[in-house]
């Protein structure tokens, strides 16, 4: 998980790396007086080792595949190994409490053999991230298949993990985050190599920095909805924004209004197309995860726990209101826009009360909005009556005094059956009335719990 670093050791002794056979430092010298300028450099396994004019000693380079031996970064690298990569480096001279982070890169290796759908699909589906615009990566010096999006002090990167890493395979997809500057990692604690030893520092900034920018990127597979025939209508013009990379951009609606523009078209995605090539993707990252915080002499998990929790129906939810997680945005140049969207069809209306919820000339809307609230009533009203005749019949059992008949105060319609289930139940001498659903239901579990209880039949009174 933890691959890149860029270190600075305090209080190092400086002799310690000169006299290390293993490092052999080559520095910058001028042509004609042989004077040595810049900074001496070794190259050990993958990690840069630098000692500066001013006298600091500094560590660049991937210490995932310093631990591969300098071969390349491209297996699995669990939370052990970087344990163990962090102790080979105390041969170095390393005190991990004492190397002061300049910045790092957390990232998965993703396997893509199992979904059968390439890199270039995943990459290509990508609309929206953190409100950057994407820039085709560099990927061995050249122009490789991969993107960046690049906030103050963060980057976001999707690339082919294949071939930046020189491998033979076309199924392995590279997801990572790279911290440029560390006040992007402040409120967490974490300013040392030790602190990315400290599990539960380390889970917190997985799941926020990590974890929640790839729940938060948008991402549209064009080819399997290339056109709006089979949308509807109302969406059918929203629909063609919402596909657009530059809409998502130039889109200056506050965080909610952009999150509800988020719901409406994955909605739209998960309902018309054959697949959902983020939910695909989630899926992938879980399983790289389960890997990552599993313990290798067993098969219990370790403190990484919350990261297997990532991936499920609650994970855009905030805890204790029903408010849906915020697409977020990093660039402070994106401010709150005034437009304002129907909540049920998710046309403009910016022109109307500021308090409006829904279309003013489309009544539908409202009665829609209206309905789902009567309906979500009158089922709690259904399940708190169910609750209470179950209670009433395992509280009382053989003490009840059933009879059923048909509700005298039913008035006739033409064309419904003039009887209708009801039933009288006696308790401690007073009588209550179930009638339809809730007599049925009362007859049903009556029957299931009790035995040997005479059921009396009478014509209504």
């Amino acid at each position: 998980m933890i691959d890149g670093i860029n270190i600075e050791l305090m209080d190092f002794d400086l002799k310690l790396w000169e006299n290390d056979l293993r490092l052999n430092f080559g520095v910058k010298k001028y042509c004609r007086s042989e004077e040595e300028f810049g900074s001496k450099r070794a190259v050990y396994r993958g990690l840069n080792f630098i000692i500066t004019p001013l006298g600091k000693a500094k560590i660049r380079g991937s210490i995932h595949q310093f631990f591969n031996d300098g071969q390349n970064n491209a297996t699995r690298f669990l939370f052990e190994d970087f344990e163990n990569a962090v102790r080979q480096l105390s041969e170095f001279g390393v005190k991990p409490e004492t190397a002061i982070l300049r910045g790092f890169e957390i990232g998965l290796n993703l396997n893509t053999t199992n979904c059968k759908i390439d890199n270039e699909t995943f990459l290509k589906s990508i609309l929206y991230c953190k409100g950057a615009i994407h820039s085709d990566m560099k990927i061995n010096d050249k122009p490789g298949l991969g993107y960046e999006f690049e906030t103050t002090n963060t980057t976001y990167k999707y690339y082919d993990k294949s071939e930046h890493a020189k491998i033979n395979t076309s199924d392995l997809l590279r997801i990572e985050t790279k911290f440029d500057r560390m006040r992007a990692v402040e409120n967490y604690g974490i300013s040392t190599l030790s602190d990315l030893l400290n599990k539960e520092k380390l889970s917190k900034l997985i799941l926020n920095k990590y974890l929640q920018p790839i729940d938060e990127t948008i991402m549209f597979e064009w080819a399997l909805i290339k056109s709006t025939r089979k949308i509807p209508k109302k969406y059918k013009s929203k629909f063609q924004d919402l596909r657009n990379p530059k809409w998502w951009i130039e889109d200056k609606r506050c965080r909610k209004e952009r999150n509800r523009n988020k719901l409406l078209f994955e909605k739209l995605v998960n309902q018309y197309a054959k697949r959902n090539i983020k939910n695909i993707l989630k899926d992938l990252i879980s399983l790289e995860l389960q890997a990552f915080s599993r313990n290798k002499k067993g098969d219990k998990y370790t403190e990484f726990e919350s990261l297997n929790k990532w991936n499920n129906q609650n994970n855009a939810e905030k805890k204790g209101t029903n408010a849906q997680r915020i697409v977020r945005c990093d660039s402070h140049e994106q401010s709150e826009g005034k437009k304002k969207y129907c909540l049920v069809c998710g046309k403009d209306i910016t022109d109307q009360k500021t308090d409006s919820k829904y279309c003013n000339h489309n009544r539908k809307c409202r009665d829609k909005a209206y309905n789902l609230k009567v309906s979500e009533s009158r089922k709690k009203k259904k399940s708190d009556k169910e609750k209470e005749i179950l209670n009433l019949i395992q509280g009382l059992g053989s003490e009840l005094s059933l009879v059923k008949t048909t509700n005298p105060n039913r008035k006739k319609t033409k064309g419904i059956p003039n009887r209708k289930t009801s039933i009288i139940v006696t308790i401690g001498g007073k009588r209550k009335y179930y009638h339809g659903s809730q007599a049925r239901f009362f007859l049903k579990e009556f029957n299931k719990r009790t035995e040997c209880i005479e059921t009396k039949l009478e014509p209504a009174l």
